[in-house]
C-alpha cells in the first residue's frame, strides 16, 4: 500500500504536466516533420542536378591521418592527372571545397566502406565509389614505387561501373 502511495506524485505529474505539454507540442512536431520532408526533397533535387552538372568528374578523397596525409601530399597529389580533384577531409570536415554539402553527402553514402583514400567518379548522374585503403597501405608498407600506385588509381577510376 505504501508503494502505491509513493507512485501517486509521479502519476499526478504525468497527468498534470507531461500530457498537456505533449499535446501542446504535437502540432509543432508535425510542422517540423513536414518542413524537414520538403527540405530533404529539395536537397535531393539539388544534389541530383549537381551530379548531372559534374558528369565525368573524379574525386580522390583522403583524410588527415598522420602518416597517410604526408605520404599522399608528397607522392600522390602532385602527380594526379588534371581531371582528378583531390578532396582533403580533416575529421568529418571537408577543406577547401566549394560544394562541401554535396561532396560530404557523397562520402556519407559510399557503398565501399573500407576506409580512405577513396575514389569517387560521377557517371550517369550517380556517384560511383571505391576504397583504395587496402591497396594504399600495401604500397606504402612495402615501400613500393608511388608511380605504380598512381597507375592503379587511374585504372581503378576507369573500372568504376554502376552496380545497377
Amino acid at each position: 500500500m505504501e508503494e502505491r502511495l509513493k507512485e501517486i506524485p509521479v502519476i499526478l505529474f504525468l497527468i498534470i504536466v507531461v500530457i498537456p505539454l505533449s499535446i501542446l507540442f504535437l502540432p509543432l512536431i508535425f510542422i517540423y516533420l513536414i518542413f524537414d520532408f520538403f527540405q530533404r526533397k529539395r536537397f535531393k533535387k539539388r544534389y541530383s542536378n549537381y551530379l548531372i552538372s559534374i558528369e565525368g568528374k573524379k574525386f580522390f578523397c583522403y583524410t588527415n591521418r598522420k602518416n597517410n596525409h604526408h605520404y599522399i601530399q608528397k607522392n600522390i597529389i602532385p602527380n594526379l592527372t588534371n581531371d582528378i580533384k583531390p578532396v582533403f577531409l580533416e575529421g568529418k570536415r571537408i577543406k577547401d571545397e566549394e560544394n562541401r554539402e554535396f561532396i560530404l553527402h557523397m562520402l556519407l553514402n559510399v557503398s565501399d566502406r573500407k576506409g580512405f583514400p577513396h575514389l569517387i567518379k560521377i557517371n550517369d548522374g550517380k556517384a560511383l565509389d571505391r576504397s583504395m585503403n587496402h591497396e594504399f597501405h600495401h604500397f606504402k608498407s612495402q615501400n613500393k614505387n608511388p608511380e605504380d600506385l598512381l597507375i592503379l588509381i587511374n585504372s581503378s577510376f576507369d573500372n568504376l561501373k554502376s552496380s545497377l
